[in-house]
């Protein structure tokens, strides 16, 4: 069927006459744009505070990873008047599926060393990323990509490559499609409609308290590809060997280099907690501003110069290597938890390891295996009845090692945290505490009947809250009174809180304690909201003190916050209390021991009470 249907393309639709072949030239200038990208993601997962949209780098991949698969097909098809399907899931399979393996299987292995307690939480996660569907498995899972607190999955970020690989699926039968109806041009502008399509159904499917379903959606995620896809429509193979000249080549250089400083500000300035990416097309003007970098590095101009230049095509040819095993590491070797030493330096032992380990993919497993290894083998295997048994006791063993990896990992070991809500410390038996892993929030006051010590609060207080607010309920509702409504949720941003609060005033006169910003960053427009929903009512805003990148920035905001609104905003540093007592908070350093939980509620009610 596959084959029948590729072949219906009409080739004189694709360009005026045949080439010799579909091999696409090669470009330097897009191994460093690949290069950017995987240095965007590093400095994203090494948490450093300026490269807060560093998670931009995987749309970038996929821009190019959609580019370069239709300029092959392009190419193939004027070639060879078709598209050979089966040689094409063969060829990316080839160039894709042995270095991913290869990471899995040596990351549970090296779990089963260090870490035996947690190996049977990666069964799924590592069958869900051998299968390429693990951005799935995470939606189903509940697992968010920026928010965990306890140690995250070591095969979290291969999400991606299960976008990618379910986009391979369906693309070539997509392109013929087109193709068979109209003329490439048009095409393309149908596939453009296709990325805004994807930007639409992100829109409508996010949830400000999750944005789980949409940055992992291949749905949702599909517009960088196909940004991609549509450049290699209209600038195909036959395009490359064209010289630019005059104006159009400077329009082009400039438009190039406007597009990479328009990336690199995003890979500084952009946050994946910010609704307007999500509700106003930001993935897709990314994959715009890529597109429009790749196809000046494409050609020999400025842009491609910039690019071009030896480390960068160092570290673009080594990217894939480098992506896969980066997380990994990453994970295992956590400054100041896993290694007792400045995170400067530990820092730069992961990016060493990650780039050694990277090299070693690239020169044993990903050049050979580009070079035919598997073919040679296999022929070797041909050539004698020793070759062959050689070869398939080499392809036995190698199943067998992932199987055992895999699958072979104690079932009753228990898993390991890898979000907010699974990283919760255990609620003492003795503790007025709500289920922390409960979602809908808590409304009934408790029977404690005792009054709260200390000054007299102003009417039922108003707590809204994530994981830690909804642990510390009970202690918050013994502090503050039994009439406390304590409003937490799991994973919640700060920027639904303007309308939680604006519910409650609507219909109650107490103060307002908003405990958020743990999860993720916080606008000076989502805090002035907040005060405009709470109109003359006291707030209190609670510092945060979370092992995460937007940590400061947050509590600087609310402290400009605060002294913008002297009159009726508080502040609690609990950062100052945590690092004065680090036993205020469990061995995620994030949620309150039970000591702690009613240490921050009195520190809650003093702000309340005081002057």
């Amino acid at each position: 069927m596959v084959e029948q249907l590729v072949r219906r393309a009409d080739p004189q639709r694709v360009g005026a006459t045949r080439v010799r072949s579909a091999a696409v030239p090669y470009a330097p200038g897009l191994d460093g744009l690949r290069a950017i990208a995987v240095l965007a993601v590093l400095a994203y997962h090494l948490e450093l505070p300026w490269a807060g949209g560093g998670f931009l780098g995987v749309e970038v991949f996929f821009t190019l990873s959609g580019f370069l698969v239709t300029q092959l097909l392009v190419g193939e098809l004027r070639a060879r008047g078709r598209v050979d399907a089966k040689a094409f899931f063969l060829a990316r399979a080839r160039r894709l599926v042995p270095a991913l393996v290869a990471c899995v299987v040596a990351t549970v292995v090296v779990y089963r060393l260090l870490l035996p307690g947690d190996v049977a939480g990666l069964r799924a996660d590592a069958l869900a990323s051998l299968a390429y569907v693990q951005n799935w498995h995470l939606v189903i899972a509940g697992i968010p990509y920026g928010e965990a607190f306890a140690r995250p999955s070591p095969m979290l970020h291969i999400w991606s490559l299960g976008v990618e690989g379910q986009l391979y699926l369906v693309w070539p039968l997509l392109f013929v499609g087109f193709l068979a109806m109209v003329a490439r041009r048009r095409a393309a502008v149908l596939v453009l409609l296709l990325a805004l399509s994807s930007a639409v159904v992100m829109a409508l499917l996010f949830d400000p308290d999750s944005n789980i379903r949409v940055y992992y959606g291949t749905d949702a995620r599909a517009s960088g590809f196909l940004v991609g896809a549509a450049l290699a429509l209209v600038y195909g193979p036959e395009a490359w060997s064209r010289r630019l000249t005059g104006p159009r080549r400077t329009i082009i250089d400039v438009a190039g280099l406007a597009a990479l400083v328009a990336l690199l500000v995003a890979f500084t300035e952009a946050s994946e907690f910010d609704s307007d990416l999500y509700t106003h097309g930001g993935f897709l003007r990314t994959g715009l501003l890529a597109a429009v970098v790749l196809f000046a590095a494409a050609r020999s101009g400025i842009v491609g110069a910039v690019l071009g230049r030896g480390p960068l095509i160092w570290l673009g040819r080594r990217s894939y290597g480098i992506y896969l095993y980066h997380w990994p590491i990453f994970v295992l070797t956590r400054p100041g938890i896993d290694i007792p030493a400045p995170a400067w330096l530990v820092d730069t032992g992961r990016i060493v390891a990650t780039l050694l380990v990277a090299e070693l993919s690239y020169r044993l497993l990903e050049t050979p295996i580009r070079r035919g290894a598997i073919r040679k083998m296999f022929a070797r295997a041909r050539a004698g009845p020793a070759a062959a048994l050689t070869c398939g006791v080499l392809c036995l063993a190698l199943t067998a090692c992932g199987v055992v990896a895999v699958t072979g990992t104690p079932v009753g070991a228990p898993p390991p945290s890898s979000a907010d809500q699974d990283s919760e410390p255990p609620v003492d038996a003795t503790d007025p505490a709500v289920d922390p892993t409960s979602e809908p929030p808590t409304t009934a006051p408790t029977t404690t009947t005792a009054p709260p010590a200390g000054g007299v609060i102003a009417g039922p207080v108003f707590v809204v809250g994530d994981s830690i607010t909804l642990g510390s309920a009970g202690a918050l509702q013994q502090v503050l009174g039994p009439q406390t409504t304590v409003d937490g949720r799991v994973g919640r941003q700060f920027s639904t809180a303007p309308d939680l609060v604006a519910g409650w005033t609507s219909a109650n006169a107490g103060p307002v304690v908003v405990d958020l910003g743990a999860n993720g960053t916080i606008s000076a427009r989502d805090v002035d909201a907040v005060m405009s929903a709470a109109g003359d009512r006291r707030v209190v805003f609670v510092g945060i003190s979370v092992p995460r990148r937007w940590t400061d920035g947050n509590n600087t905001t609310l402290r400009d916050a605060v002294t913008r609104y002297a009159a009726q905003a508080r502040f609690v540093d609990w950062g100052a209390y945590v690092a004065e007592d680090p036993g205020l908070v469990g061995p995620d350093s994030v949620h309150p021991t039970v000591r702690g939980r009613t240490v921050l509620a009195t520190a809650i009610r003093d702000a309340l009470t005081g002057p």
